[in-house]
């Protein structure tokens, strides 16, 4: 995929360009990931709330700034329930993958660092069935929390987070062979929101 080779591409050059700090840091990490429904002209998509997991690289930029770059993914479950009947239309499995990038300021130095993070970017909303195909959409993200460095290049690093797509006009939501399992209408949000635990390795 060119995006997943953009990416790479991307995070070697911030390893090796000389005008960034000395530090990097890799932080793959697990939390839970709760998800609001969707409204659209065909009823309400339920998605299921889940565990997610993906890697976070950061390199400092600034004394304060730090380039951070993102990936996160939930397994789940969407359901669409008609509005007239209140009935279950359709069911299947999903991947919700965010590919993000943007900039964690920490707040203090030492060995505890509270922090805040925002980032942008898009997400993949892949099914696992035949027929319907995956469907991209911008995105962004804001957070914060905190890291402890019990050693010089070890930490953990805890937070909270808004994961947000976008729906900028009407247009289907999931389409395939066997038609459009639910239609937007207008400009929509899908709140999403994590709680996560990384292990931080700095290289």
């Amino acid at each position: 995929m060119k995006l997943n080779r953009i990416i790479l591409f991307f995070i070697s050059t911030l390893i090796s360009g000389n005008g960034f700090g000395q530090s990097v840091e890799v932080v793959p990490y697990f939390g839970y990931l709760f998800s609001s429904n969707l409204n659209t002209l065909d009823g309400e998509i339920k998605i299921d709330n889940g565990v997610n997991y993906g890697i976070i690289f950061d390199v400092r930029y600034e004394k304060d700034v730090i380039i951070e770059i993102m990936y996160n993914r939930l397994d789940t479950e969407v359901t669409i329930i008609e509005e007239l009947f209140d009935t279950v239309k359709s069911a299947f499995n999903v991947s919700i993958q965010y590919f993000q990038g943007g900039a964690q300021f920490e707040m203090e130095k030492g060995k505890f660092r509270p922090f805040a993070a925002f980032t942008l970017g898009v997400t993949l909303f892949n099914p696992t069935i035949n027929g319907i195909n995956s469907d991209w959409r911008f995105s962004f993200t804001a957070g914060g929390g905190i890291k402890y460095y019990f050693l010089n290049d070890i930490g953990i690093r805890l937070q909270w987070r808004f994961l947000i797509p976008v729906y900028f006009s009407s247009g289907a939501l999931f389409c395939g062979n066997e038609g459009c399992g639910a239609v937007i209408s207008g400009s929509a949000l899908l709140l999403q929101y994590d709680l996560t635990a990384g292990l931080v390795v700095v290289l």
